[in-house]
């Protein structure tokens, strides 16, 4: 009987080594615990365990997702923020993109004693006079003297955006704003023609402001709001023009002629000379309004004294046909504001974030 027992374990052991691996191990395995009463509560949490990565697969990798998330968005950031930096400053980029990059980011181009220049307000105008120059004068920046114009380009508008940071400043300290209606007034005035004739803001945002600016409506009352801040500026620190324009309408009224008081008091180098003398054609320029106000004056009658663009005038009519008008003209013009922005330019507290030559560097190299 044992032999016969040991025969058939020698024979089994054989057709088992002829069995496959997976199968072979199989055989040694343990039967899996019966479930009772007593485990039946052991053996459901382990069931419900095994199935919660499935059922929740972010459970155990959501945190690693957060974090290079937020590594992404970070490293992303820092080379948006590089190469935009590269494009605004080394490269002076001009482009609608940077334009609207720096009005979204309100991004510094220059800094007038502690007031920050917007990069903005240098780009609308720089981007206005290139388009100009481009578009009307057919100038080519590529070559030598285009790129001696563009540098001066450069040069005058970035002293203009620094000339409005200036202001800017003194506004802030004297409480001086510029009110929409103030805007718009001079709105007013732009839409109208020297005839007359009268456009509507989509006509001259389209035949005007895009043609020959490269600008939208927003642009244009973002300029006007600037030109309309330094000039009330100007007017209001510049008191000794102040007092001139005082005297000179105080003799007039005394009852001195007014050639005279304009030989002696007038700043205007080119009417000065003739007694304040001016003739003038229907149609020619007249931005501080002067030919409208004499033509409305009575015979031997004096204005009232004038803010004009850039200074203080007072007229009196000489006489006038349907196409001409002949007036004499007194004329102070503001130096207070020039005079003190200059003194911070040479006393170094204008700091400037991109290279732009001087005036009397230009043309020096090509």
């Amino acid at each position: 009987m044992n032999k016969v027992k040991e025969k058939v374990v020698t024979v089994g052991e054989k057709i088992t080594d002829k069995l496959p691996d997976k199968l072979r191990r199989n055989r040694h395995k343990k039967p899996p615990a019966r479930i009772t009463s007593d485990t039946v509560e052991e053996h459901r949490e382990k069931v419900l365990a095994s199935g919660r990565k499935f059922k929740y697969p972010l459970q155990y990798t959501k945190h690693k997702i957060i974090i290079n998330t937020i590594i992404v968005v970070i490293v992303t950031m820092i080379a948006f923020g590089g190469w935009l930096w590269y494009m605004l400053y080394p490269r002076q980029a001009t482009s609608d993109f940077f334009y609207s990059a720096t009005k979204i980011l309100s991004l510094p181009v220059a800094n007038v004693d502690g007031q920050k220049v917007p990069y903005a307000d240098y780009l609308r105008r720089m981007r206005s006079a290139i388009f100009y120059k481009e578009n009307h004068e057919k100038v080519d920046f590529s070559t030598n003297d285009g790129r001696r114009e563009l540098n001066y380009l450069k040069r005058d508008e970035l002293n203009k955006a620094e000339r409005v940071a200036y202001a800017t400043k003194i506004a802030k300290s004297k409480n001086l704003t510029i009110s929409d209606e103030e805007i718009n007034a001079e709105v007013d005035k732009d839409l109208r023609d020297s005839n007359g004739e009268t456009m509507t803001p989509t006509e001259y945002e389209n035949y005007v402001l895009q043609r020959y600016f490269g600008w939208t409506t927003a642009d244009y009352r973002a300029e006007l709001k600037n030109q309309l801040l330094e000039r009330k500026v100007a007017f209001a620190v510049d008191t000794a023009a102040k007092a001139k324009i005082t005297e000179a309408a105080a003799r007039l009224q005394a009852g001195d002629d007014f050639a005279t008081v304009a030989r002696e008091m007038s700043d205007d180098d080119i009417t000065r000379e003739v007694g304040g003398g001016v003739s003038a054609q229907t149609g020619d320029a007249d931005p501080n309004g002067l030919v409208a106000i004499a033509r409305e004056l009575g015979d031997n009658a004096i204005s009232d004294v004038i803010q004009g663009v850039d200074g203080y005038y007072i007229v009196k009519l000489g006489s006038k046909t349907d196409d001409t008008t002949n007036y004499l003209m007194i004329k102070v013009v503001l130096r207070q504001f020039n005079d003190d922005f200059n003194k911070l330019r040479k006393a170094g507290k204008i700091k400037e974030y991109i290279k732009v030559p001087e005036f009397n560097d230009i043309g020096k190299s090509s």
